[in-house]
């Protein structure tokens, strides 16, 4: 299956001033995605993703690794599957990670992250690990008391942090839980997992991305962007609002890009505080990845089957 990527038309967005972490608004209407001047965004569509809800990169194997959730994010449907894209957007293996190449199949895959030569994939309730290049099911952890882990990534020193957004699918929407937590999973140490943060004033944790900065997490519950320390000391980076910030993800150079799915933009805030309006129009901006080879931006828009390369400046 070969896929289809174009270059959608790029209209100007001013960068915004260099007033800390404020948003304005984001082009709300208008069809076409509009980007700060000087980026292009490569759309692709139509090949066979099935509500694809995270991307990252392998860098070592030089590919794209999309989970598709392929139904609702809580049901355990044994429907979803990993692809595997060139950073061109064509298709090497559409069902690479799927029902038939495993004795337990994925359900809902959603967030990704890659230690070494295993890959993590966030299943619902359980953590699921594969062989990052021959996809081998190397067995799965599950948390007690979890009822969605919306994100996934590693820290430093290897252990996986991981979000519980606290949410079910229920009744045709996602229903409260109540269990918002955010893990610290050590492997090696049993498999057992160790609350940094828990609560409802998490805000339906959902992003999570571990870089030098620290933990940072979003809470599209409450609008809310912040920061753990490894001991689970809480600082705030964005106040409540009603941005319903979404995915997350750090940059090479200490930046970090977040979306919000209410105000259908990605925002940029580099390591100094400035922060720039990197897109408008664009939709339900679920999943986001980094080509740190490229220094692009990955973007995954479940609803609408398609994925977004934003090349940065």
């Amino acid at each position: 299956m070969t896929g289809v990527s174009r270059l959608r038309p790029v209209l100007p967005l001013a960068a915004l001033a260099a007033a800390p972490l404020l948003l304005t608004a984001c082009g709300e209407g208008d069809d076409e995605v509009q980007t700060a001047i000087g980026l292009e965004v490569r759309e692709v569509v139509d090949i066979g993703l099935q509500n694809p809800s995270t991307i990252i990169m392998d860098l070592e194997e030089d590919v794209y690794l999309v989970a598709n959730t392929n139904g609702e994010p809580t049901q355990e449907t044994a429907n979803g599957f990993i692809s595997r894209l060139s950073p061109d957007g064509e298709v090497l293996d559409l069902e690479w990670i799927e029902l038939s190449a495993t004795a337990r199949p994925l359900n809902a895959p959603r967030g990704m992250a890659i230690r070494g030569d295993t890959l993590f994939v966030a299943d619902i309730d359980c953590i699921r690990m594969f062989d990052r290049t021959t996809a081998e099911d190397l067995g799965l952890t599950c948390l007690d008391g979890v009822t969605f882990i919306a994100d996934i990534d590693v820290g430093e020193e290897g252990s996986l942090f991981v979000t519980d957004a606290g949410l079910r699918w229920e009744d045709g929407a996602m229903q409260p839980t109540g269990t918002d937590a955010v893990y610290r999973v050590v492997l090696e140490e049993g498999r057992r997992g160790s609350t940094l943060a828990q609560g409802d004033d998490l805000g339906n944790p959902t992003g999570i991305a571990v870089g030098a900065r620290g933990i940072f997490v979003t809470a599209p519950g409450t609008g809310e962007l912040f920061a753990l320390s490894p001991d689970g000391a809480r600082t705030d980076i964005l106040p409540p609002s009603d941005r319903e910030l979404t995915a997350l993800t750090f940059l090479a150079d200490g930046s970090f890009v977040f979306s919000s799915v209410s105000g259908e933009s990605l925002t940029m805030v580099d390591a100094g505080g400035q922060i720039m309006e990197l897109a408008a129009g664009v939709p339900d901006a679920q999943g986001l990845g980094y080509d740190v080879a490229r220094h692009r931006l990955l973007v995954a828009i479940p609803s609408e089957d398609r994925l977004l390369f934003m090349d940065l400046p």
